[in-house]
């Protein structure tokens, strides 16, 4: 399991998956997207306590949302 607690209010760069992964906003608000170039407002919602499966060979970015911080945790299925 890896944590994420550097979430900014842009995108991150790409995090290129080998596996398939679950991946939880456990703080705050997050946005994640698979796009390549996304626009500020691309991605889809999580909100504290839910979470998504990705699968291998994808690249996610992750943004947090407002001014709480936002914690994600992501962990290979």
């Amino acid at each position: 399991m890896s944590l994420i607690k550097n979430v900014t209010n842009t995108w991150s760069d790409p995090v290129a998956l080998a596996t398939d992964e679950i991946w939880q906003a456990r703080w705050g608000s997050v946005f994640l997207t698979t796009t390549a170039n996304p626009d500020p407002k691309d991605g889809f919602s999580l909100e504290q306590g839910q979470g998504v499966l990705i699968g291998a060979g994808t690249q996610v970015r992750y943004r947090k949302e407002g001014r709480v911080d936002a914690v994600i945790v992501h962990e290979a299925v």
